[in-house]
C-alpha cells in the first residue's frame, strides 16, 4: 500500500522536475536572444493593423467610443515595439531607442491620419479639429 502511494506521488515529481528543466533551459535561451529593432515593413504592418482596429471598432453598428478606441490602438503598437523590439526602431538607417510616451502619441496622429482618409466619417469633428491643431504645432516645432 505504502508502495503504491509512494509510485503515484513520485512519477508526477518526477515528471514536473523534468519540466521545469526543459521549461528553465527555454527561457535561458529566449533570453540571450537579441530583438532587432523594428523597421520600416515592421512600422508598416503595425500601423495598418492600428488603422483597421480603428476602423473596425468605431463603425456603425460598433460605435465605440473613438478617442478610447485610438488609445488602445496607438498603445499597442507602442507595447509591441517595447516587447517585440526592445523598444527600438531603425530610423534613417540607425537604429534608435525610442521613448515609448512620445511614440504612443505619434502613432496617435498618424493614426487619425489614416483613418480621416480610411473612413472619415468614423472621425468624430472634435479629433479632427485636435489633429489639426496638433499636426501644426509639430510643424511649427520642426521649423525651428
Amino acid at each position: 500500500m505504502v508502495l503504491k502511494i509512494s509510485k503515484i506521488i513520485a512519477i508526477p515529481l518526477i515528471i514536473s522536475s523534468l519540466l521545469f528543466d526543459i521549461n528553465n533551459k527555454l527561457n535561458n535561451a529566449n533570453a540571450n536572444v537579441k530583438n532587432l529593432p523594428a523597421n520600416k515593413n515592421d512600422l508598416d504592418l503595425y500601423h495598418g493593423m492600428g488603422v483597421s482596429f480603428l476602423c473596425n471598432a468605431t463603425r456603425k453598428g460598433f460605435d465605440l467610443d473613438f478617442p478610447k478606441t485610438l488609445s488602445v490602438a496607438s498603445a499597442t503598437f507602442a507595447s509591441v515595439i517595447s516587447q517585440k523590439h526592445g523598444g527600438k526602431i531603425i530610423e534613417r538607417k540607425k537604429e534608435q531607442t525610442v521613448d515609448l510616451k512620445q511614440l504612443q502619441f505619434i502613432a496617435s496622429l498618424q493614426l487619425v491620419e489614416s483613418a480621416l482618409q480610411v473612413c472619415p466619417d468614423n472621425v468624430p469633428e472634435k479629433v479632427e479639429k485636435q489633429f489639426k491643431i496638433e499636426t501644426e504645432r509639430l510643424k511649427k516645432l520642426q521649423g525651428l
